[in-house]
């Protein structure tokens, strides 16, 4: 089915075939990384002020973790993860539209600067550094009033960061709710293929070929857990709820229904949204028109209580 378009969207999408987005994130990883490190100047923080939020920079295992902290005293936090295949950190722009979110969520943010690997990192270190954030959470406010929220590899680890928990086996509690928008995840089933094939004509941003390269980048080329790799491995034990939300036109489109079978299996309540004609990562990042409603839907869900 044809879903009309906008004229801005027609432009965007142009704009992504005419600079060939996805051969780009198809590079092998050390010419990706070459890339990319071209532009790294490491952590960037702009000057943000709010009469309301407290915006301070702590570290974690030596990793920068800014917090927007609500100055009248707040009981819930929401961790943003972001994505990028550890290509980068949070731009300076990146940063001011998470104040945004705070302020219009009324809950306390915290923006991790996650290992990446310019500074000689794998996915692994990630793990470690965001597991210990969330320690860290634990001392200050309850489990079911932490929130995850993470677009592509981010939202990946969002979900990956639920089976590490339950991996790890030191039993911390589970955060209130995961919002995942867009998580990537490699293929496991024929169907999921056949399906990921027809999507890679219609992403302008990420294809199969994509994903592993991006995939080897963070890994190091090395195993990991079959969970970080397929988030449909997953061990969601203790998990309530998540919502997912997937581009109809982006290849990770091809494991949605595997991933929410998946988190259903182990009692998880799980909204997901699969929006026709809709790019990765749109509903966390609305460039267009047609995105808003999406994102709207998102702050909608950080900012309700989990139940």
């Amino acid at each position: 089915m044809k879903v009309p378009r906008s004229f801005k969207y027609k432009v965007l999408l142009g704009l992504c075939r005419l600079i060939r987005v996805q051969r780009i994130m198809e590079l092998p990883p050390k010419k990706a990384q070459k890339l990319f490190g071209k532009g790294y100047k490491g952590v960037v923080i702009p000057h943000m002020h709010d009469e309301c939020i407290d915006i301070k920079a702590e570290l974690i295992l030596g990793s920068t973790c800014l917090w927007y902290r609500y100055k009248k005293g707040n009981d819930r936090a929401c961790i943003y993860i972001i994505g990028g295949g550890m290509l980068k950190y949070p731009k300076p722009s990146q940063a001011k539209e998470v104040l945004e979110i705070a302020k219009e969520t009324g809950v306390d943010f915290v923006l991790p600067y996650y290992p990446v690997v310019h500074t000689g990192n794998t996915l692994l270190d990630v793990y470690v550094m965001l597991y210990e954030l969330y320690k860290e959470m634990l001392k200050s406010y309850k489990p079911e009033n932490i929130y995850f929220l993470g677009g592509s590899s981010g939202a990946n680890l969002a979900l990956g960061m639920i089976s590490y928990i339950n991996d790890k086996g030191e039993g911390l509690p589970m955060p209130g709710k995961v919002y995942a928008g867009s998580p990537g995840s490699l293929l496991i089933s024929d169907e999921e293929k056949k399906k990921a094939y027809k999507l890679d004509k219609t992403d302008v941003i990420m294809s199969q070929k994509a994903t592993l390269s991006v995939w080897e980048g963070m890994t190091g080329g090395k195993k990991v857990a079959d969970y970080m790799e397929s988030l449909q491995f997953g061990d969601y034990t203790g998990l309530k709820d998540v919502y997912l939300t997937f581009g109809g036109d982006e290849v990770f489109a091809a494991a949605a229904d595997s991933i929410k079978a998946r988190l259903e299996q182990y009692g998880v309540h799980v909204t997901m949204e699969v929006a026709p004609g809709m790019y990765h990562c749109y509903a966390v990042i609305p460039l267009v028109e047609e995105a808003k409603p999406a994102y709207r839907r998102m702050v909608e869900y950080i900012k309700g209580r989990a139940v």
